[in-house]
């Protein structure tokens, strides 16, 4: 077994000043869990709701939070495509983090997308990482999928809840992360570590790369070290978010063995 690496010592200095946050917008979104959640973080304009619905303890909840509109179900085919499951909802404008500005927040866990195309892949990573705790995403501006209505849908809210940050390029992301004392770690299948070969108790970025092409070369070759997950069946890999929430749960079992060996805190 390969030894795990040592901690990258941290970095001298105080971190990054915080830049402007740019603003990018998702007009509209839809399903009963996004909607919620955008409500929750006070980003709902309006909601409009199906006449008809059943009992649904959401729905009271979104009732107090937000402004509600009932309409004809056939409206609200039209103003939501796809399944809305009878709500949809006009937010404000979402903030954009930039990435100095993430990376002032101290973040023990990011995860960055390399040209994740899917929106459905796209929210269900997000997902996966707010579940895990993890304190922001990097999603690059081109070779992505956008934070789209079935992206957030498939996100089940998390989108509203975690830091995202769109950067320009992923590769000099990677090395302005690894100067602020984080790992960036991808996983990739002919990674060289097994992924609970690498310690994920330390501060870190797990990069997840497409199902197609994987993580880039010139984003693997910035990266800390690659890690894979085993495979005992025929077909050779995970579907990616499948992949991605496979190592964030390798991550939340390490740090949690690690907090529960840790000794008692004494006054």
């Amino acid at each position: 077994m390969a030894p795990r690496p040592v901690k990258r010592p941290a970095p001298r200095g105080p971190r990054p000043g915080i830049a402007s946050a740019r603003i990018a917008t998702v007009a509209l979104i839809h399903g009963r869990n996004a909607v919620l959640e955008a409500a929750r973080a006070g980003r709902v304009v309006k909601v409009y709701q199906a006449s008809g619905l059943g009992h649904d303890p959401r729905l009271e909840e979104l009732g107090r939070l937000a402004r509600i509109e009932v309409v004809p179900p056939e409206r609200l085919d039209v103003i939501a495509a796809g399944v809305h499951q009878g709500v949809a909802a006009e937010l404000q404008p979402r903030r954009d983090w930039a990435l100095k500005e993430l990376l002032a927040t101290n973040p023990n866990l990011l995860i960055a997308l390399d040209s994740i195309m899917d929106p459905q892949n796209l929210g269900a990573i997000l997902r996966s990482a707010e579940v895990a705790g993890s304190d922001g995403a990097i999603i690059p501006e081109h070779r992505s999928a956008p934070l789209s209505p079935a992206a957030v849908k498939a996100s089940s809210g998390a989108s509203e809840l975690l830091r995202i940050s769109h950067v320009s390029g992923l590769p000099s992301a990677i090395a302005e992360v690894k100067r602020s004392g984080i790992w960036c770690v991808a996983l990739d299948p002919r990674g060289e570590l097994l992924a609970w070969e690498f310690d994920f108790t330390q501060s870190v970025c797990v990069i997840v790369g497409s199902e197609g092409e994987g993580v880039h070369r010139l984003v693997r070759e910035r990266c800390d070290a690659r890690v894979r997950l085993p495979v005992r069946g025929h077909i050779a890999s995970l579907n990616a978010s499948a992949a991605a929430a496979a190592l964030l749960y390798e991550v939340t079992r390490q740090r949690t063995l690690s907090n529960e060996a840790e000794p008692p805190a004494t006054s």
